[in-house]
């Protein structure tokens, strides 16, 4: 063993004095270690300060046209001949110049195709003109009694008043006490009357109805008891405005008419049938006449007379009451025609 280790320990001592030699030699240095270079002196200089540069001008260009619609097609025209381009020079440029458009020639529109009118809604019949006041007599009939009724119409230009007054005369007055009064008011339209208000009242009996056309109402205060209220639709009459609406209006276009009536106590619609011209004999002398019955079933008779060449008025009037007994009317006078 102590011989096998002598080798290695001489390597090891040669080893070492080697490196010795060399790191401990004159004018051996390591590379890293060595110090830089001193850098070069910088001088300072003040320069004058540069002008801004400005880009040179921009040709200028003409402004767009605004492009326009097309023109309807049209049949071709000659070609015209090409106008050659027009440059003007600026700055040593060649810029072309526009030329001013002419104005548009203005081509012909076809008419819009015309339309059919449309459907007119037929207008009423004129009505027959009547004087601005009337007063008409009858002598009256019921059974064995009689009396006299007096029945007023005054025309104030879109407005009118019926009045009509009924008593007994002779020994019925003995029996028939006091007077019935009816009184009506309203319009006069293109299609006739239009009551407002119908008053009734018979003796110390009082009644009163009133009429609104725009919600088709009736209201009717009665002499006893609370209001009631009655709807319709379309025209409406009373008792009394009914013989003026048949003045006003005939001879009519159909030779039936139905109308909605208010009796003083309901409202009922009748409808009334032209039973043809008839001739009469009356105070007045021969009247031709026009006349007219109530077709309707159940609520008794009523027929009238309208005086043709006496702006249809009624001169004879034919109905029977409740009682079933019949009261007849006969013109005596006509008054302000």
């Amino acid at each position: 063993m102590r011989r096998s280790l002598r080798p290695w320990w001489l390597a090891l001592g040669v080893s070492l004095l080697l490196h010795l030699a060399l790191i401990g030699g004159p004018g051996w240095r390591l590379p890293q270690w060595e110090s830089p270079p001193e850098p070069p002196p910088i001088e300072a200089r003040l320069l004058p300060q540069p002008e801004p540069f400005v880009p040179p001008p921009r040709p200028q260009r003409a402004p767009p046209v605004a492009k326009k619609p097309p023109a309807p097609r049209l049949p071709p025209a000659e070609p015209s001949p090409t106008p050659e381009p027009v440059v003007e020079l600026v700055d040593d440029r060649e810029v072309p110049v526009v030329a001013e458009r002419a104005a548009p020639v203005a081509m012909p529109v076809e008419a819009a195709p015309m339309l059919p009118p449309a459907p007119v809604a037929p207008s009423a019949p004129p009505l027959n003109p009547l004087p601005s006041r009337l007063e008409l007599r009858f002598q009256v009939r019921y059974g064995i009694a009689g009396g006299e009724q007096v029945l007023l119409w005054v025309n104030e230009g879109e407005r009118y008043t019926l009045t009509s007054v009924a008593e007994a005369t002779g020994l019925a007055g003995m029996f028939y006490r006091g007077k019935l009064v009816q009184i009506s008011r309203g319009r006069i339209t293109p299609h006739g009357l239009q009551p407002e208000e119908f008053w009734d009242q018979r003796g110390d009996k009082r009644s009163s109805g009133r009429f609104d056309a725009d919600s088709h109402m009736l209201t009717l205060e009665p002499h006893r008891g609370p209001p009631r209220h009655f709807s319709y639709t379309g025209e409406v009459q009373d008792v009394l405005s009914l013989f003026f609406q048949f003045a006003l209006t005939a001879p009519p276009p159909d030779k039936r008419q139905t109308y909605t009536v208010f009796n003083g106590k309901k409202l009922r619609d009748y409808t009334y049938e032209i039973r043809g011209e008839e001739a009469l004999e009356t105070a007045l002398g021969k009247v031709n006449t026009l006349h007219l019955a109530r077709l309707t079933e159940g609520d008794g008779r009523f027929e009238v007379w309208l005086a043709i060449d006496r702006h249809y008025l009624p001169v004879r009037i034919l109905r029977s009451e409740e009682s079933k007994a019949d009261v007849e009317l006969v013109i005596v006078s006509i008054a302000g025609d």
